[in-house]
Parts: structure tokens; C-alpha cells; sequence
């Protein structure tokens, strides 16, 4: 941008010392100009701001103050750089003294969460991670959508859940197997309360409920849970897409709130809930 304004200071250079001057005498609802040369005191009639070269000098003035100002920014942002510290897990660990570091490690795939989380969460997420990894994929090539951290999921409301969850500093992992009477589920998201650090909920999401079989699948996904431990909504809570399938992230807000962080951000919520659809394609 910088070299954009000097380019052009460079190419309206004779025009550096010439002053505008309005003139009064002319009565309308454009303004009227009046050029003052070097060495002048008498003004010389342009003509309102369509005039070339009314439009050369302010676009002269324009180009020069920008100038002045990108170069405080550049000025702002070298310091920053000089100066900024990295809010990650290992740099904030090796700033405290000795006796205070802990020797969790972090790798690199949870630096999404290191800045954000207390050990106990970042440790539950590298666990259950590890618990993942001891399972094969199931039908890997449905991982068709990405999230802000690089996990690749099925569906695209799915995406919008965990950056949501990512955004808002909420420790999770998605699909980790678990058996309910002997059968294989994949829970979408587990996530850790912030509350305790202890307990655990579930939230399936449900994406396509308004097409014509996939009712039937929710419908026994929900059967076998029921044969589980888990409370609905205490334990496990479904999320849904509409008709026009636009998740409600206020939904998943109020759940967050009440049994994860009581302090999350609700702007964050609205700001996303605000932007356009998105409709699944699974």
C-alpha cells in the first residue's frame, strides 16, 4: 500500500505545492475552488470538484497524508513484531521460573487449544486423542470438510460447531469411538467442562434430519444411546439443521453455557449466527 501511495505522490508531484482555496462568492450545493500558486496571493478559478486538477491536488493531499500514516503503522507493527510474545503453551511455560514450569507437553496439533486451556484440559484432549488414534477411521473418505485446527470432518455443520467450539476456547475431540452394549458409535464431539474438569458431554449432530432416510438413522442412533448411561440432555444433547439447513449456533450456545463454560462469549455466538447459511453436503 505503501509503495501504491508513493507511486502515486511520485506521479502528482507537480502538483505538491498548489493550494486549493474555496470559493465563497458562488452559491450552490457543490463547492467551488479557487487555485493559489506559489508566490501568489491571488487565487485563480477552477471550477467545482470534477475540475482535473481540483481532483490532482486533493488526490496529491490524499496520497500524502496516507503516506504519513502507513508509515506510523509500519512503525507500530515492527514493534509489535519486535516485541511479541507467542501466547503458546511452551513460551508461556518457559517465561516462569523454575519452580513453576510444568513439563506437560505440547504438541503441535494442540497449539489450537494451549493458549486457551488449563493442563488438565490439554491433557484430557491428548488422552482422548491417543484413544482415537487406536481405532481405524471408519469410511475416511466422507472427511470432506475441514476445521479452523486441521481435523477433517463429514459434514459441513459439524465445521461450524467445532471452530465454534475452537473460537470459544472449549477443549473437545471428534469421533472418538466408544461401545454401548457391544456396539461401535462414533459420538461426534466429546467435550470437557470447564467447570470441573471433570465431567464429559456429548453432542451428536444431526444434519440432514429433513431428507428422507435420515430420520430412521437418527432414530437409531438415539435407541442405542438410550441403552447407555448417558441422560439426555444432561449427558448428550443433539444438535439440528432446519429445512433451509442453517444450523442455530445459539442452541449450542445455551448448551456450552450452562454445562461447559458459564462464561462464553455470547457475541461470538450471535456474530456467527448472523453469517450467511451454510447448507450441508454430506
Amino acid at each position: 500500500m505503501k509503495r501504491r501511495m508513493d507511486n502515486q505522490l511520485a506521479s502528482l508531484d507537480s502538483y505538491g505545492a498548489w493550494k486549493l482555496k474555496r470559493n465563497s462568492a458562488k452559491q450552490s450545493k457543490h463547492c467551488y475552488y479557487d487555485l493559489i500558486l506559489p508566490g501568489s496571493k491571488k487565487g485563480k478559478y477552477l471550477g467545482n470538484e470534477s475540475n482535473e486538477t481540483v481532483l490532482n491536488v486533493k488526490r496529491y493531499r490524499y496520497a500524502k497524508k496516507a503516506v504519513e500514516i502507513i508509515e506510523k503503522d509500519i512503525e507500530a507493527l515492527e514493534s509489535l513484531i519486535k516485541n511479541y510474545v507467542s501466547p503458546d503453551y511452551s513460551n508461556i511455560n518457559s517465561c516462569l521460573p523454575a519452580t513453576y514450569r510444568t513439563d506437560l507437553a505440547v504438541d503441535k496439533s494442540d497449539e489450537a487449544f494451549s493458549a486457551v486451556l488449563p493442563p488438565e484440559a490439554i491433557k484430557w484432549v491428548q488422552d482422548l486423542r491417543k484413544e482415537k488414534e487406536k481405532y481405524p477411521p471408519y469410511k475416511p473418505e466422507q472427511l470432506k470438510y475441514e476445521a479452523l485446527d486441521g481435523t477433517k470432518m463429514r459434514s459441513l455443520g459439524e465445521v461450524i460447531i467445532a471452530n465454534f467450539l475452537l473460537m470459544t476456547g472449549i477443549p473437545f475431540v471428534y469421533e472418538v469411538p466408544m461401545r454401548i452394549k457391544g456396539e461401535l458409535v462414533l459420538p461426534d464431539f466429546r467435550i470437557l467442562s470447564l467447570i470441573d474438569l471433570k465431567t464429559v458431554i456429548i453432542i451428536e449432530h444431526q444434519g440432514m434430519i429433513f431428507t428422507e432416510d435420515y430420520p430412521f438413522k437418527y432414530i437409531r442412533s438415539l435407541r442405542l444411546y438410550l441403552q447407555s448411561d448417558l441422560v439426555i440432555n444432561q449427558d448428550l444433547f443433539f444438535t439440528f439443521t432446519d429445512e433451509k439447513g442453517k444450523l442455530d449456533i445459539r442452541q449450542l450456545a445455551c448448551i456450552i453455557r450452562k454445562f461447559v463454560k458459564p462464561s462464553i462469549d455470547t457475541e461470538m455466538a450471535g456474530y456467527m449466527q448472523d453469517a450467511p447459511a451454510i447448507i450441508e453436503k454430506e
